[in-house]
């Protein structure tokens, strides 16, 4: 009865130390741990943004009454870059009291270049006389040292039928 418990207890810890080794350092690319990048942490230094030239309210067809906000991509070159930062791509329209905005969580495999991109919205409420209106465009970035915005522009919005 004494060599089952003694066997036992030298299985289990021979188990424990396999593990151990196997998942350290000695065996790259082995482990038992979550990976998952905690988003937000980590550094990035954003070098420039090239915001869209225009962005357009399209109406909607045949009496929908619909309108839609499309705003295209804006790229975002990094000086220096790693671990998981997160972007947020946003518009305001002051006019419409609208404002609107698209997180992108970045990871290791981003590189230098990234294009933000910002969804599609319906809007209601838009004057069917107005034919254009002053929104502003701006790139926010969070990681370890916190939450800034790196990039700003003012921009018309055309309204096309």
């Amino acid at each position: 009865m004494m060599d089952a418990t003694r066997g036992t207890a030298v299985a289990v810890g021979t188990l424990i130390v396999v593990t151990a080794l196997v998942s350290g350092p000695l065996v790259p690319g082995i482990t038992f741990t979550n990976t998952q990048p905690t988003y937000g942490e980590g550094t990035a230094t954003v070098d420039s943004v090239e915001f869209p030239e225009r962005a357009t309210i399209e109406r909607g067809g045949f009496g929908s009454g619909s309108n839609y906000l499309v705003v295209p991509p804006a790229t975002v070159r990094f000086e220096t870059f790693e671990g998981a930062p997160v972007l947020t791509y946003k518009i305001a329209v002051p006019e419409l009291n609208y404002s609107r905005g698209t997180t992108h969580f970045l990871g290791p495999e981003t590189g230098t270049r990234y294009d933000a991109t910002l969804q599609s919205d319906s809007l209601t409420g838009v004057p069917s006389q107005t034919t254009e209106f002053d929104a502003t465009l701006s790139i926010w970035l969070e990681d370890s040292d916190g939450r800034e915005r790196v990039a700003t522009q003012n921009t018309t919005i055309e309204v096309v039928e």
